[in-house]
């Protein structure tokens, strides 16, 4: 019996690939900022250690001290002005935070995110560990404490930005709220650590309460160099949704981030080119620019205030529970705990109403207003019982660290992925720092504030701290605002789609048809303005797609140039000897919509298309795109496979881009097997005989089946011991290299035509391809053409070995069926056939390996070439195949004899000529040049007698 799979292993395969890479950065990035928090605490607990009540201590035996009061203290905090000197502290690293924050978000976008942030880790680490030292190296000066303090308030404004950044990268707007709730729990989590791990050693060894927290974050810092993956493209993850609106096709426009065929950038991975205009790396936004989005300024005024709350909490609460409720410095640090524990449940709950509402600066304004009274009982009731000071510690935590913590993440992640951006991700930590460093001058204002306010009295404080509650509420008032509103049905007029509507007195949307009767004067007048406007606009767009057409042809000329002077440099030096182990090119795909023009076929090309004698050789590189999209949506394919036709135009796109400029092996070559394909399934009536899968994958392998092609064959690849050749152990290597481009381009969720087929189906789909794209290979021709000569006979399309097996000769018909086309469109490519041929026997000289005979230009001509090839390799597949579907002998097959024997003739004239040239060199010359019909069949005659005396 076989037993089910364990539990633990369903749980594990249950989740994508995707889904795990989302979890270990979101695991990281926790930990990460965990332990940024964590090296900041200790100062606050530290506090209590520095400046005691010393009535209360005992003193050590043979301690003598001229003062009583302050002979425990830590100098110079041992002076009146103690609180003042932790306000120094304090401030030293917040007002350094806070004018770091606005640099350190330039950098986070012009910086790889992993190097910024270890580099950050690692320096936070030292300065955190430096002011551990002081304690063992004996250090009373407060300009060096000061000085760790500041350098470390600069350097961990490296951590938030990065982080915000990352978990944006890789997570959408759906959920956003909810996981950053949980996640920005590391603020309190690391808050509770280092208080707890600062409360180990703050009554023995303060200076362990630094150093502890500083190797810790030091060797998270290791650990995100080693670790960090900062987007998801880097590890060929889908991208996630940043937007509501649904992916839409733009009009045709003439700007040159859109226009895909222009002058694209390749980048390569695995010899896979991904395409890339020059305004694909969008740059980074400006600080102003970032000011801009709609909602930055609010949140980042808010926040001020709100922060000034939380990181008052952070830095006097342990002290305010040791003055109020006469805790010890360990015990009043361990209850402060209570009140992030609270922030981290605050955190999460604004994080899931947000989501459910959709109302992030409503959330945020309720939280805020209902926080104002809770401090204000906290003050006066807090202490009343164990019980009440956990219960409001927690409570107030939660109302206080809540909007705080939705501010700093979904918020900052929403507005830095913001629609007006049109995609720009390297908005994402400029906006974040502008947020948090604007909120940051809060916090650097509020533990100012209540170091200068404490001496009047706690109650003061609180009074500044329901005030500043007040005015982020009210900040916020204008967003709130327009939330409600669009809840109540009102809608804000999107900017740049304005509809204009003319309305009564009672309401009714007035027609601009300037064909009605008019309503007044003035309505009249503006009819008229504007539909003229219109026919103005109407008459620009006319003229802009003229332009754009033009653009376009001179565009495929530079194009064609530029692939004939690759082809021509090829010769010299041909890139054929790969190496996969550049890891500094990355196949990027484009994110943005291909809007390369849209030909409208016509009825006429339509047929065309569907017959043998389709001239390729008529077609720009995007009219024969244009064609192969009209075969995917002709066939049914892109609705049987629920393709997204943005999606099909970047997958056809990138497989244009990843065939070569070789002299045969090309796109047009691709086109031309893709439209064979194309015509025989329509020829041989495949859709009643075949399943739509299965004419998927035959149209899939055509397009795919030599991408990525050298121009080299197999034959050289395995004698000159090419890097491909070893990686496929000699069997099958460029057909096999073909096979891992195509998946690798498919691979990219951008360009992934099957994304939303079921992912069994899919393994059969792929293996398919695999399967016919292998078949191509010509080593194997004869055990393919035998097995489907057994099977013909009594041919079965309802058993899938059948059906394979005809895939598979289907596909070699089409791979090399250019003779089955008319001799002005045939001819031409066995020159390139022989071009490539001769190219390679010619490198095969230069190094010395084997050269076979039919690819020496000294030993074959065109007619050798191809009467061998027709008649033993061509008339006989064809002729097999036309046992099945009979209706191929006149349009293919006979076209394959009639081309056998024109290059029979043609091989007869070349032999007359050699012949004449050995009698009469200058004469034969001439005539052969000339081409005199009347003289050549003249030495034909000749040769024919010569040959009967001989007999």
């Amino acid at each position: 019996m076989r037993t089910s799979l364990a539990p633990g292993i369903r749980l594990i395969t249950s989740f994508s690939r995707d889904s795990w890479y989302r979890g270990f950065t979101l695991l990281l990035t926790f930990l990460f900022y965990t332990s940024y928090h964590l090296s900041r605490k200790p100062i606050s607990i530290v506090k209590s250690e520095l400046h005691r009540n010393c009535s209360e201590v005992i003193r050590p035996p043979n301690f003598s001290s001229p003062n009583n009061e302050t002979w425990c203290d830590w100098p110079p905090f041992d002076q009146t002005n103690y609180q003042t000197l932790f306000g120094a502290l304090d401030n030293s690293f917040l007002v350094t935070y806070a004018i770091g924050m606005f640099i350190s978000g330039i950098f986070g976008e012009r910086l790889p995110l992993r190097y910024y942030l270890s580099t950050g880790m690692l320096l936070s680490g030292f300065f955190t560990t430096l002011f551990g030292f002081g304690f063992y190296w004996k250090i009373h000066s407060i300009w060096f404490y000061v000085f760790a303090q500041a350098m470390n308030g600069l350097v961990q404004t490296t951590g938030w930005p990065a982080v915000v950044a990352c978990v944006g990268n890789w997570f959408g707007k759906g959920k956003r709220g909810l996981i950053m709730g949980i996640w920005n729990s590391h603020t309190s989590v690391g808050n509770i650590l280092g208080s707890l791990i600062a409360g180990v050693f703050v009554s023995t060894s303060w200076g362990l309460s630094f150093i502890v927290p500083g190797i810790i974050i030091a060797v998270m810092g290791v650990v995100c160099f080693f670790f960090l993956v900062e987007k998801p493209e880097d590890v060929n993850c889908s991208l996630p949704q940043h937007h509501d609106l649904p992916e839409q096709e733009p009009l045709l426009r003439s700007s040159s981030n859109e226009e895909i065929f222009g002058s694209p950038a390749h980048n390569q991975v695995n010899g896979v080119r991904s395409v890339q205009v020059a305004s694909d790396e969008p740059e980074a936004i400006s600080f102003l620019g970032a000011l801009r989005i709609p909602g930055v300024v609010e949140f980042s005024l808010c926040l001020l205030f709100a922060k000034l709350v939380s990181y008052t909490f952070l830095y006097w609460l342990p002290l305010y529970i040791a003055n109020v409720a006469h805790f010890d410095a360990k015990g009043a640090g361990d209850m402060s705990t209570l009140f992030d524990v609270g922030g981290i449940l605050g955190g999460i709950f604004a994080g899931v109403i947000s989501d459910y509402t959709g109302g992030r600066a409503t959330t945020c304004c309720v939280m805020l207003v209902v926080a104002a009274p809770m401090l204000f009982l906290y003050n006066h009731i807090g202490q009343n019982g164990l019980a009440t000071t956990i219960g409001m510690l927690m409570f107030c935590g939660s109302l206080v660290n809540g909007p705080y913590a939705l501010i700093t993440t979904a918020v900052s992640a929403d507005l830095g992925t913001h629609e007006c951006l049109r995609g720009n991700a390297k908005a994402l930590s400029t906006v974040t720092a502008i947020i948090d460093g604007t909120g940051s001058i809060g916090a650097a204002l509020g533990p100012l504030l209540a170091g200068l306010i404490s001496p009047s009295g706690w109650n003061n404080v609180f009074y500044m701290l329901i005030t500043a509650d007040i005015l982020a509420c009210l900040f916020l008032s204008r967003l709130v605002f327009k939330e409600v509103r669009g809840w109540c049905g009102y809608y804000t007029r999107q900017r740049g789609n304005t509809a204009i509507m003319l309305m009564n007195q009672d309401g009714a949307i007035i027609s601009i048809d300037p064909t009605m009767p008019t309503n007044t004067q003035t309505i009249n007048e503006l009819k008229t303005e504007v539909t003229n406007r219109l026919a103005m606009l109407e008459k620009r767009v006319e003229l802009e797609g003229l332009k754009v057409v033009e653009i376009e042809k001179c565009k495929n000329d530079l194009k064609k140039l530029r692939d004939e002077m690759a082809s021509r440099s090829s010769r010299v030096n041909c890139p054929c000897k790969y190496n996969f182990s550049d890891d500094s090119k990355k196949l990027t795909p484009r994110r943005d919509v291909p809007s390369y023009p849209k030909y409208t076929l016509s009825q006429e090309t339509i047929e065309a298309l569907k017959k043998p004698t389709f001239d390729v050789w008529h077609w720009e590189h995007n009219e024969m795109l244009s064609c192969l999209e009209y075969m995917y949506h002709d066939l049914g394919l892109v609705k049987e496979f629920n393709i997204n036709p943005i999606t099909l135009k970047r997958w056809l796109l990138s497989i244009q881009e990843n065939y070569r400029s070789n002299p045969f092996h090309n796109f047009r070559h691709c086109f031309c097997v893709s439209q064979m394909m194309y015509g025989m399934i329509h020829l041989c009536n495949l859709q009643e005989k075949l399943t739509l899968t299965d004419m998927g994958i035959l149209m899939t392998a055509a397009v795919c089946h030599d991408l990525d092609h050298p121009g080299y064959n197999n034959t050289y690849q395995i004698n000159a011991r090419t890097e491909l050749a070893v990686r496929y152990n000699d069997i099958s290597p460029l057909e096999n290299h073909h096979c891992a481009v195509a998946f690798q381009i498919l691979s990219q969720p951008e360009c992934n035509i099957f994304a939303n087929v079921d992912p069994e189906v899919f393994k059969q789909i792929r293996q398919a391809i695999i399967t016919l794209i292998l078949a191509t290979d010509m080593a194997r021709h004869g055990e393919i053409l035998d097995s489907f000569k057994q099977k013909v006979d009594n041919f079965d399309f309802t058993n899938e070995e059948h059906v394979t097996c005809l895939k598979m000769v289907l596909i070699k018909c089409c791979d090399i069926s250019n003779e089955v086309r008319p001799t002005e469109v045939a001819e031409p490519w066995v020159d390139c056939l022989l071009e490539e041929y001769f190219m390679q026997s010619d490198r095969e000289k230069s190094e010395g390996l084997p050269v076979a005979p039919f690819m020496d230009r000294d030993k074959v001509t065109k007619a050798t070439a191809q009467i061998g090839f027709i008649k033993f390799v061509l008339i006989p597949m064809f002729e097999t195949v036309m046992k099945l579907f009979p209706q191929i002998e006149e349009i293919m097959v006979q076209p394959l004899r009639d081309s056998r024997d024109h290059y029979e003739e043609l091989k007869q004239i070349d032999d007359a000529m050699t012949e004449v040239n050995k009698a009469m060199p200058h004469w034969g010359q001439s005539v052969y040049e000339g081409r005199d019909p009347s003289l050549i069949r003249l030495v034909c005659c000749f040769k024919g007698q010569a040959s009967a005396r001989r007999s």
